[in-house]
């Protein structure tokens, strides 16, 4: 039995493609590639000697070695840019995205469904199971000192919650509530005494289960560039 299967799967996992999308590669199926690595079936030898060539594997170890994930990694893969491409185009998003023409109205309609369903959307990557927003920043003296940002950027945000709340320490949040938009840095989330701080005399406190606001933290920014 050849070791065709086995170097699928890992160069599969090494590049972070699902089954359909390796198959997509080579113009398979997720079918085809399932038997291959459950070894039910092989490849014809054509096809593993593109998959090899387009991998940068030698023929030989391809279909005979149990190679090693620093083997893999060692080779010379020609092709990589086209495989991180497919691999950002298969975790494009739509998000909402507040423009600058519509900052002031969202930060107090922003739990209405009828305006968020005005929003225009933007695709951006991500694989987020939480809620995204992507904003258009208009005053960056209205963040913490320090932080680079022009107006016009564009920040992303997903939604805090009990699942991702242990990852926000020092990163840029927002508060929004009856008293608009604020932001800060999330300080304390190692301890349980989270606070949003936008400097040292200016402090929001950070309760999870306030029904009346809502929290973000700062995933990417699309910066303009001059």
């Amino acid at each position: 039995m050849t070791q065709i299967g086995k170097n699928i799967k890992k160069i599969r996992n090494i590049r972070s493609l699902s089954q359909q999308s390796f198959a997509d590669l080579f113009g398979l199926t997720r079918g085809n590639i399932s038997s291959y690595e459950e070894f039910r079936a092989e490849p014809k030898i054509d096809m593993v000697i593109k998959i090899a060539n387009y991998f940068g594997i030698p023929l030989a170890d391809f279909i005979e070695k149990d190679l090693s994930v620093n083997q893999l990694l060692h080779y010379n893969t020609k092709l990589v840019l086209e495989t991180e491409k497919l691999k950002i185009a298969e975790q494009l998003v739509s998000i909402p995205f507040v423009p600058l023409m519509y900052l002031k109205e969202f930060a107090i309609r922003y739990k209405e469904d009828d305006f968020l369903l005005k929003l225009p959307n933007i695709l951006v990557p991500g694989a987020s199971r939480f809620r995204l927003l992507a904003l258009e920043l208009e005053n960056p003296d209205d963040l913490p000192a320090g932080l680079n940002y022009k107006q016009g950027d564009v920040l992303i945000y997903e939604e805090v919650n009990k699942e991702n709340v242990h990852r926000i320490t020092n990163k840029l949040g927002m508060l929004l509530g009856n008293e608009g938009m604020k932001w800060g840095i999330y300080e304390g989330a190692d301890n349980g005494q989270i606070k949003l701080s936008l400097n040292s005399w200016v402090e929001y406190p950070f309760d999870m289960d306030d029904t009346e606001h809502q929290y973000w933290v700062m995933r990417a920014v699309y910066s303009i560039v001059k």
